[in-house]
């Protein structure tokens, strides 16, 4: 009795003290729930899947898209283990490893894992997760964040694939620009051409011509226009120039490779191939080149 009446205030002063504090306290705790509903917002319509499990891997909670994926609301999904509903099948083993990863050095950090939703559909997720012990240091549960990466590495295969065809492109292009010089034997070397011919691989071509009599004594230089996609004035007056320059090395000229549009375009064109040999391919412009040195 003694001790209760000494709890009782002994002034007024005391008890409108008693009366701020606990005013205090109740404003403290509006914040507080204030912040926890603000807190809960956030995390239940965050753009991720966001999740607490038990360490055996039965749900605490769900946000809203991760009750998208399974197709069900939190409080009915709890106490459930879903890792087989979203790893079925071939996903499982993912799964396991990545649950060992966590369980021997904890959180885990972008682990990308493929999952199942509830309407079938396959979706690539980067997991990120921690582990929360309590105070006696016993783990008390994982939570996971998990951000849908599919269509972003869908994108990033489709770039590395257009970047694929460029560089598929440019290297034919670099191809389609050489012009390498093939010796066949002591007396003749050959120049296949391949793809178009502006007026800059035009004197690249004569270049190249010229170096490679000159280094290798030809006596005949094979030019073969097979691979040529368009024989036109520019292409001609080209061809003849390198004839022609070649003649001044001493060496001679057999054009080869010419289809009959190319004869024809020739034709019309009225250009004049006066002084080159031609023969309709490449191998049949060897032999000839082999039998006139074998007569001489």
């Amino acid at each position: 009795m003694t001790d209760a009446i000494a709890s009782i205030p002994e002034s007024a002063e005391q008890l409108d003290a008693l009366r701020r504090r606990v005013a205090e306290l109740e404003q403290q705790l509006s914040a507080a729930l204030e912040d926890r509903d603000i807190y809960k917002h956030i995390v239940q319509n965050a753009p991720a899947v966001i999740s607490r499990l038990t360490p055996d891997g039965r749900m605490i909670y769900a946000n809203s898209m991760c009750e998208q994926l399974v197709g069900k609301k939190s409080e009915e999904i709890a106490g459930q283990n879903l890792m087989p509903i979203l790893y079925p099948g071939d996903l499982m083993r993912a799964v396991e490893e990545y649950f060992a990863i966590a369980a021997a050095g904890g959180d885990v950090r972008n682990y990308e894992l493929v999952i199942e939703t509830h309407a079938g559909e396959r979706r690539t997720l980067a997991w990120n997760s921690y582990h929360r012990f309590g105070a006696d240091g016993v783990l008390l549960e994982i939570v996971s964040f998990g951000v849908d990466v599919t269509d972003r590495k869908r994108d990033e295969l489709e770039r590395q694939r257009l970047q694929n065809e460029v560089i598929a492109i440019q290297a034919a292009s670099l191809a389609e620009l050489s012009t390498p010089m093939i010796p066949i034997n002591a007396d003749i070397v050959a120049m296949p051409l391949i793809g178009s011919i502006d007026p800059a691989r035009a004197q690249r071509i004569l270049d190249t011509l010229l170096s490679g009599i000159s280094e290798a004594r030809a006596r005949t230089a094979i030019l073969d226009i097979t691979g040529v996609a368009v024989v036109d004035t520019q292409v001609a007056d080209g061809l003849l120039r390198a004839a022609r320059a070649a003649r001044l090395l001493g060496a001679n000229v057999i054009l080869t490779g010419i289809r009959p549009d190319v004869a024809n375009t020739l034709v019309s064109l009225g250009t004049n191939l006066e002084g080159i040999v031609t023969r309709g391919t490449l191998q049949s412009g060897i032999a000839f080149a082999m039998q006139q040195h074998q007569q001489r």
